[in-house]
């Protein structure tokens, strides 16, 4: 195996979403996870190992079913749960950061209302990325791409924007974040990233109503009480020619939130994507998001604007890289 692992999973990715009928705006995602972990390809490839796929690209690979609905009792605690949501989140209206590590690349997260923006930093571990998107390891941590949304022409725009090589994509309608996560591509979403939602009542609603998570308990973090809220693992089978081309048959999604028991939001957010079954031995892409609640200020949500900095170019599609 050689480097050219990486462009077989890269031209493997875009055939079956071409193939797939996927949500609008699922094939830049995928192509935001294979920038994600091109480092991680090109040691695995030098090494022999198997290529880490993200939830992004399986979504990408697969097509989505229903998750099974909750045992009764699960039903009656959902049900006393999404009251108490109802009632503590009635009229609230807060900006979301989220704080994610995984695998050495932190990532921040902002979402208010319908504004969401996503950046990748390289890490300490990486240090300055080339404009080929490598690492050099040296130098600090530094942004690495940014996905959600911008201002542009006074309207709110999806973009996408790598700043290793300064460009930036998109000028369409911003990606619709899925309401809840009782599909199987919104839960293969939930084992990466947070999902930056614009209503976290709503959604954490209807995903324990369609019996697509439970309460499973009590959890102190960072000596606070929280409430542990366990989505039901998703596993689907890697069609014929992306799992010949990763190397495994199946990938199985984990996602786990721990809320504020009153006020039921988000404290900590845990994600994973396993792929496993094939010659290549199973890998694991595991995040770990630490959640803040910040008052509504002028500041705060510009925050959740994505902003193009002067003198990037503008290309087609994050693939024209």
């Amino acid at each position: 195996m050689n480097v050219d692992v990486e462009d077989l999973l890269r031209k493997g990715m875009e055939r079956f979403t071409d193939e797939v009928q996927a949500p609008v705006g699922l094939a830049e995602r995928a192509a935001r996870a294979r920038r994600r972990r091109r480092q991680a390809v090109r040691v695995a490839a030098a090494a022999g190992a198997a290529t880490v796929v993200t939830a992004a690209a399986v979504i990408a690979a697969t097509g989505a079913a229903s998750v099974p609905p909750a045992p009764p009792t699960q039903a009656r605690t959902a049900a006393y749960v999404i009251t108490r949501v109802e009632n503590a989140l009635a009229g609230q209206h807060l900006v979301f950061r989220g704080h994610t590590t995984s695998g050495g690349e932190p990532s921040i997260t902002w979402a208010y209302g319908p504004q969401n923006r996503f950046v990748e930093f390289t890490g300490s571990g990486c240090g300055h990325a080339l404009p080929d998107g490598s690492c050099t390891n040296t130098g600090g941590s530094e942004p690495y791409l940014a996905q959600g949304t911008a201002l542009i022409g006074g309207k709110l725009t999806g973009v996408y924007v790598t700043y290793f090589d300064r460009k930036w994509s998109g000028g369409g309608s911003p990606y619709a974040e899925p309401a809840s996560a009782c599909s199987t591509t919104a839960a293969l979403e939930m084992g990466g990233p947070p999902v930056p939602t614009d209503h976290w009542s709503a959604f954490i609603n209807a995903t324990l109503a369609c019996g697509a998570a439970t309460v499973t308990g009590h959890v102190r973090i960072d000596g606070v009480d929280t409430t542990k809220i366990t989505g039901s693992p998703v596993t689907v089978r890697l069609s014929a020619g992306y799992a010949n081309v990763v190397r495994e048959k199946w990938a199985r999604a984990r996602w786990t939130l721990y809320v504020d028991p009153s006020t039921y939001l988000p404290v900590r957010m845990y994600g994973s994507t396993e792929t496993y079954g094939g010659p290549a031995g199973s890998t694991r892409f595991a995040s770990v998001t630490d959640v803040q609640w910040l008052r509504p200020t002028a500041a705060n949500i510009a925050k959740t604007l994505v902003t193009i900095p002067p003198g990037f170019r503008h290309v087609k599609s994050p693939a024209d890289q």
